[in-house]
């Protein structure tokens, strides 16, 4: 059994504009020590899953409305709220984006990792400082026992998301969820951070949410990688194995989008057209399909389910054999897959049912636009037909 199994969660904002599909069936395993990548652009259902294994969506806006949490074989959906409590911050910790909104600012950095520590641990006050100093040390932090009266701002960024991860590890739990831990930091920061994670994680043996947008971060950490995009897990597998072997459209669109050192010189980026769906209109077919180079009339129909790349393979959902999954009806060949684009002689993308679809680059964009001049102390006085007929400046003026 693994420590955590989630199974087909799903998760709902109701808003006054109507209701978000923000996971749909995600489905997902960790085993004690190991490290999960969840990877994906902005809006994709990351950081949400995660709120919901912690129990910690906004409401009564956000509510888990299918699927199962299990930890340890607790279904922690089911769990009363004094349990859940009880099981945060021992058990299951989490390391969220931006440590300044995290902390607070009107408290000392003794008083809130004193009061983590006592709220778990039945010790006084001077034992739960002493491990506060304890971890402030293991993290890096110069001078911990007077940093401690500190305030977080008085911390920069690193320091305050290393105080951040001090404080996700003080009471040694077995999982540890980390959200963009490294958002906001520049490059040199953003490595010393990840490497003290990975180091303190693998020493201990607590097993690891990483969620991030950055391909580079997991490619360097995670053993195991879950592209999502709309609330789906569209590929999951082996780190090794998806890098070298991408075989989802928006896997291969996402490594074709950042920058590789082995690439070729003068070899172009190739972006992701288009923008991820309204999560308040869901779609009926793939929810990649409308950004798809290689779909199918059937990826507008029906969304895939996520199947063994070799069909038929028995499937393993935790560890070094692990299976590579996909959803999609039609996967790239690996010489696609390499080149970013179809190859098959002959292929057009299928258009959607009752129309043809346009990139935004072939899009009607109005060239011309009624604009109304404003004088100083009165109404609109001239309208001119297009912005390119804007007034000649008075002379002399320098503008």
């Amino acid at each position: 059994m693994a420590l955590l199994e989630v199974r087909d969660l799903v998760v709902q904002f109701h808003t006054h504009d109507g209701t978000v599909h923000a996971v749909n069936g995600v489905s997902l395993d960790v085993e004690e020590g190991e490290t999960l990548g969840l990877v994906g652009e902005s809006g994709c259902g990351k950081s949400v899953t995660n709120l919901a294994v912690m129990r910690l969506l906004p409401r009564p806006a956000g509510r888990i409305v299918g699927g199962q949490v299990r930890f340890e074989g607790i279904d922690l959906a089911g769990l009363p709220e004094s349990q859940m409590r009880e099981l945060r911050g021992r058990d299951i910790a989490m390391i969220f984006q931006d440590p300044m909104t995290s902390l607070n600012p009107v408290l000392t950095i003794e008083e809130q990792m004193v009061e983590t520590i006592r709220a778990h641990r039945d010790v006084r006050q001077a034992e739960a400082r002493e491990r506060a100093i304890e971890l402030l040390r293991m993290v890096g932090i110069p001078r911990p026992e007077a940093r401690l009266k500190s305030f977080p701002h008085h911390f920069s960024g690193g320091m305050r998301q290393r105080v951040m991860i001090a404080m996700a590890l003080a009471l040694e739990p077995k999982l540890l969820i980390a959200d963009e831990p490294t958002t906001a930091l520049d490059v040199t920061i953003q490595a010393q951070v990840l490497e003290l994670l990975q180091r303190l994680t693998t020493e201990r043996g607590t097993a690891v949410i990483l969620i991030t947008h950055d391909l580079g971060v997991v490619a360097g950490m995670a053993h195991r990688i879950n592209v999502m995009y709309a609330g789906f897990v569209v590929e999951t597998g082996l780190t090794t194995e998806l890098f070298a072997h991408p075989r989802h459209p928006y896997t291969v669109g996402l490594l074709h989008s950042i920058p590789r050192l082995d690439a070729e010189e003068g070899e172009p980026l190739i972006p992701i057209e288009g923008t991820p769906p309204d999560l308040r209109r869901p779609p009926v077919g793939c929810p990649f399909a409308p950004r798809c180079a290689w779909r199918l009339p059937a990826c507008w129909e029906d969304n895939p389910a996520l199947e063994p790349v070799l069909r038929g393979a028995t499937v393993e959902t935790t560890g070094p054999r692990a299976t590579h999954r996909i959803a999609c009806w039609n996967p790239p060949l690996p010489q696609e897959a390499a080149a970013g684009r179809p190859l098959r002689e002959g292929f057009v993308p299928a258009p959607p049912p009752g129309g043809t679809l346009r990139a935004p680059s072939e899009l009607e964009v109005p060239v011309e636009e009624d604009l109304v001049v404003f004088e100083p102390g009165g109404g609109p006085v001239t309208a001119l037909p297009g912005a390119h007929e804007l007034p000649e400046p008075p002379a002399g003026d320098g503008r």
